[in-house]
């Protein structure tokens, strides 16, 4: 079964509000084996709503639609259904809508606005979905073999209607016929790079099929299968496999897991523990690693040293190294892990030091010019692992690349990963 969904409002269309409602709809859709093939945002014009719906219910089963079902003369959804699904015909008032409308509005103490009644209006052919949310009733219709339904734009009114009304009211699925989904997650390699790992992999013809998408500088590979239920599990856990051996060792976990959170179960899994040492990431790191229920088990705390008297003071960073090579360097880096390993008493430090911008930098040390160190308790003093990065992007992208990097450096570490490979951004790699 194949669905699509309109999201409607000038809101969406100008930029000035995130359309949430289509993304969380098609993951709600895909859990019951209903793909979803287009998403389509309308402005409040009752001609183009109208001609979206037409043209929409020609290709699939289930269309849905968001927004403008409020009271308001530019709410316009239920007025382009009609055009689109009864042309010429008025639409009718519906004497149990208004009634339910009145109560709605009684149960607070007032009487309903007499534009309220444009609530009440629906196609000869249409039902009422309910909304004990709110007064803007959902709206269900048929074009041709199509399955409609129009429902409230406001998240906390729409998921509920959805679940009560919508998704028991769309076809079963036959459960010979399933589809299913997995995403396999990586960080630090290169969209190019990995496109010419996967090889054959992404072959729009092949089954199960693989797409591959960048997301907060995370590369994730999306599996989709059709077929037999126990069929496109296999189907899907094998080319699942697959994309992990191609993407070796950037792959860190499928679906649900973070790179956080895989880390946080190395560390667990052998029972150590990790500290930081951040200047130019301002925390950011350390908040990465306690979004993670449980961190407390592995996680020590650590430092924001943003300025030099603080990384002297708090991590006995030398003053010469700070004079000679300054804040942003490798030797500065591989000092603050040291200094953070030491004062925590963790099995791992990592320290974070670079120039975020917009201003501050140079042409020997631009801006995204970062430095990352990793200090760890072994028998056989193990030497800091340094590498140097030159992130692009704005403030936020540099900080949150270096925070991330920070985490798959520990989880290379740990699970003995050849020092020599490089990560997306990486200047250097180098051992102090």
């Amino acid at each position: 079964m194949r669905a699509a969904i309109i999201s409607i409002g000038d809101e969406i269309v100008l930029g000035q509000a995130l359309d949430s409602n289509s993304a969380w709809i098609s993951d709600q859709l895909i859990a019951h084996s209903i793909q979803t093939i287009e998403h389509c945002t309308v402005a409040d014009d009752r001609a183009q709503i109208a001609q979206a719906i037409k043209r929409l219910a020609e290709k699939v089963d289930v269309l849905l639609l968001t927004g403008g079902l409020g009271p308001t003369d530019d709410d316009l959804t239920r007025e382009a259904m009609g055009e689109a699904i009864w042309p010429g015909k008025p639409l009718i008032g519906d004497p149990s809508a208004v009634t339910r409308l009145e109560k709605w509005f009684s149960k607070y103490g007032s009487k309903m606005p007499r534009s309220n009644l444009k609530q009440a209006l629906r196609t000869e052919t249409a039902s009422f979905l309910d909304n004990p949310n709110g007064t803007a009733l959902g709206l269900a219709d048929k074009l041709g073999d199509c399955q409609i339904f129009a429902m409230p734009g406001p998240p906390s009114e729409m998921k509920p209607m959805f679940i009560d009304h919508v998704l028991p009211s769309i076809a079963s699925i036959d459960e010979d016929q399933s589809l299913l989904t997995m995403t396999v997650h990586s960080y630090g390699l290169g969209e190019s790079v990995a496109a010419q790992r996967l090889g054959e992999l992404t072959d729009r013809n092949r089954k199960p099929l693989v797409g591959t998408t960048v997301s907060g500088s995370m590369l994730a590979a999306r599996i989709i299968a059709h077929g037999n239920k126990d069929q496109a599990q296999r189907e899907l856990n094998e080319t699942a496999l697959l994309v992990e051996q191609s993407w070796e060792p950037y792959t860190f976990g499928r679906d649900e897991d973070t790179l956080s959170s895989s880390v946080g179960d190395l560390l667990r899994k052998v029972g150590k523990t990790v500290t930081t040492a951040e200047s130019c990431t301002g925390g950011l790191l350390g908040k990465m690693i306690v979004d993670v229920s449980g961190s407390s088990s592995y996680y020590r705390g650590g430092w924001i040293t943003y300025t030099n008297e603080l990384k002297m003071d708090c991590l006995e960073v030398p003053l010469e190294i700070l004079d000679s090579n300054g804040a942003v360097s490798k030797q500065t880096a591989s000092a603050m892990a040291k200094g953070a390993l030491k004062k925590a008493g963790a099995d791992y430090s990592l320290a974070i030091t670079g120039i975020a911008g917009p201003e501050g930098g140079s042409k020997e040390k631009p801006v995204g010019l970062v430095y990352i160190a990793i200090a760890q308790q072994t028998e056989n003093d193990e030497p800091v692992i340094v590498r140097g990065f030159r992130f692009t992007g704005d403030r936020g992208m540099i900080r949150d690349r270096a925070a991330k990097s920070a985490l798959q450096m520990l989880r290379f570490v740990m699970m003995n990963v050849n020092p020599m490979t490089a990560l997306i951004w990486q200047l250097t790699d180098e051992c102090d």
